[in-house]
């Protein structure tokens, strides 16, 4: 598994003369100073770019073409033969690498990935002889996240990155998926606060046996259709992916590529994936849904089949709403995920890896950053880029299901308007739900008092200490727990991370 999961991206690459003896002056070691470009296929082949970067290509630059192979083991073998770009000064350069993917450090969070190791000249060029051998050294650069490439409107950044909206997204999501695995009491108190999925004691869980039948599948299109709708009447020029996005290399010499760009190129790039200590599962996931086979294998036949009209004319809008939301739509967030890191304003800490997560009821304002738009869960991914491009496709494929009706059994399905949001109406078939579920609402929530209902949304209650209360009852100690058990009542029961998208099969 793990051949891969440090050495693609973008390092800076230094090399240096192997010159023994004090030279009093380290500059007079160094050799070249390069930006290096790597990939790994799954077999473990390497290929890359190797050259100067200026902050905007003219098309003209020279560099070196990198192919190689990696050979696991600890610490990994990195070789690599790179040639001079064709037609361009470096032509006919031919030099061999061989390094070493360096150990990590225990207890140093803040160590990088270097590659170490020696180069020769195995083709001598511009009177320098064949056959010299240096040191280098190569440091990775972190991921370029796509806040920085793709970045949403300022006006986007701050609502979304509230506390009732993020908690909004985090509470609706988590009252759906563990309702079915609530206890009673359990139940009974958060019908109390107002959030439970869907009419009191008709509630729609999205994890439940009956998942494709109940509605459901309703809720999750229609409550992230006005999530869409909301985000594109702000800034109209938030995309959507047509098609899910090839893999693509992250660095190019291309001309007008900037400096600024390498690394995510088009902003949709591939984090690395990481190690979720204790969680092996998970860790095998989030590496399986990088490979390009899992792209071909997984994700395009899924694209295929929920762009079929012939599937989707077969499907009520809730099946294809639940079926969509436990394959496609949380394997993209997962596939696209970077690894959790610390927003603290402590610089001692920041931006340090967090592999397990955020604690599912760390209430700490630091989460509230705005450049905490981790898109791994749900307090925080609708702050990220990608979940807009990702959310456009999932809307897209409910046009798709009403042309495909209307093509079979024309007129059966009947658009309307729902609140403001573009809907349909109840048919008892294809339709089950007049009313989709957005969360509490004012007429159910007995701690709604007034300023907190949200402009636009009819009523619907973002109260951030009534939805933490909610938090409190599904991921805490059973209401009737010992006050032992009650003590640190912010904390999480052990081994609960916050709502990660889950790899359920629907």
């Amino acid at each position: 598994m793990g051949i891969n999961l440090d050495i693609p991206g973008i390092w800076t690459y230094r090399s240096f003369l192997n010159v023994p003896g004090n030279v009093g002056d380290f500059g007079k070691l160094t050799v070249w100073e390069a930006e290096l470009s790597l990939e790994v296929s799954e077999d473990g082949h390497i290929y890359g770019l190797l050259g100067e970067r200026p902050d905007l290509c003219v098309g003209t630059e020279p560099y070196l073409l990198v192919e190689g192979t990696v050979i696991p083991g600890n610490p990994a073998v990195i070789s690599w033969r790179a040639k001079g770009k064709p037609q361009s000064e470096y032509d006919g350069w031919i030099y061999d690498y061989r390094g070493y993917l360096s150990p990590e450090w225990p207890d140093a969070p803040r160590s990088r990935p270097t590659i170490v190791g020696t180069v020769t000249r195995t083709v001598a060029h511009n009177g320098a002889p064949a056959g010299s051998v240096f040191s280098f050294v190569a440091v990775k650069s972190d991921f370029l996240e796509p806040r920085k490439t793709i970045p949403l409107a300022k006006s986007i950044i701050d609502m979304m990155s509230s506390a009732e909206h993020r908690y909004h997204h985090a509470l609706w999501h988590a009252s759906r998926d563990t309702w079915d695995n609530l206890s009673d009491p359990k139940k009974e108190a958060l019908r109390a606060t107002g959030w439970q999925p869907g009419p009191k004691t008709k509630e729609r869980a999205s994890l439940a046996a009956d998942r494709l039948a109940n509605g459901s599948g309703e809720d999750f299109f229609y409550m992230h259709r006005r999530m869409v709708k909301e985000v594109r009447a702000m800034d109209p020029s938030v995309g959507t992916w047509r098609r899910l996005p090839q893999q693509q290399f992250p660095s190019s010499f291309a001309p007008e590529t900037k400096a600024s760009q390498i690394g995510n190129l088009d902003g949709y790039s591939l984090p690395p994936a990481w190690v979720v200590p204790g969680d092996p599962d998970t860790t095998n996931w989030l590496f399986e849904l990088r490979k390009t086979s899992t792209l071909y294998g997984r994700f395009q036949a899924w694209e295929a089949l929920y762009t079929s009209a012939d599937y989707l004319a077969s499907l009520s809008l809730g099946e294809l709403g639940s079926r969509i939301e436990f394959t496609i739509h949380n394997w993209m967030h997962m596939r696209w995920t970077s690894v959790t890191r610390d927003p603290t304003g402590d610089v001692a800490k920041r931006g340090l890896p967090l592999p397990n997560g955020r604690d599912a009821l760390d209430f700490d304002e630091k989460w509230l950053d705005p450049e905490y738009d981790y898109l791994g869960e749900t307090f925080s991914s609708h702050i990220n880029p990608i979940f807009w491009r990702l959310h456009g496709w999932v809307d897209d494929r409910i046009n798709d299901w009403y042309r495909a009706h209307e093509a079979v059994r024309p007129g059966v399905v009947k658009p309307m308007t729902l609140d403001g949001v573009e809907w349909f109406a109840v048919d008892g078939t294809w339709v089950k739900n007049d009313e989709p579920w957005e969360g509490a609402r004012a007429s159910s929530s007995p701690t709604h008092h007034a300023g907190h209902n949200h402009p636009g949304h009819s009523g619907r209650v973002l109260d951030v200490p009534t939805m933490q209360a909610a938090l409190r009852i599904i991921y805490g100690p059973e209401p009737d727990a010992a006050p032992s058990a009650m003590e640190d009542h912010g904390q999480a029961l052990p081994g609960t991370r916050a709502s990660w998208f889950k790899n359920v099969p629907a």
